[in-house]
């Protein structure tokens, strides 16, 4: 898929982004981030381009931007950030770290079906299966155009 709307944003930025378009762009990320064992998500930032006037009137881009930021056990890269723009659907589970529960990643990884670009904590993820994008206790995000870039 074309992300237009992430290059313009891009060109606002003067970042570089390196955008998920193949499947050789998405083993290149998941072999350079190590499937991102050992990871944690250091910080999450969502825009959803909607907005509310003084007058009361909605504008609505419905961009729904999410940017994570992933640090790992490794200094080949050390910290990611993932760009999701047009954000589809998102779910994570939470822990309270008085739960005493594990709460960096073993493993995820990115993938993609026809339409969109996932990044999920579950190998046997199928981006094909619809039934896969269902089930609640599956910690994955969905979005139509997948960017990255090292965090130095």
């Amino acid at each position: 898929m074309d992300c237009n709307d992430c290059r313009n944003d891009e060109m606002k930025m003067d970042l570089i982004w390196n955008e998920i378009v193949t499947e050789e762009d998405i083993s290149n990320l998941n072999n350079l981030y190590g499937y991102f064992e050992d990871s944690v998500i250091v910080s999450m930032n969502y825009i959803s381009g909607n907005s509310i006037n003084d007058e009361f009137v909605g504008d609505f881009q419905g961009n729904n931007d999410l940017r994570i930021i992933f640090q790992r056990l490794d200094r080949n890269p050390f910290s990611i950030e993932l760009w999701f723009a047009h954000t589809k659907q998102i779910k994570l589970l939470f822990v309270n770290p008085s739960d005493k529960c594990q709460m960096d990643i073993m493993k995820a990884k990115v993938c993609r079906n026809n339409n969109s670009v996932f990044w999920t904590m579950w190998d046997e993820f199928n981006p094909f299966n619809e039934e896969h994008q269902k089930l609640n206790d599956v910690v994955f995000v969905e979005s139509e155009c997948l960017k990255w870039r090292v965090i130095k």
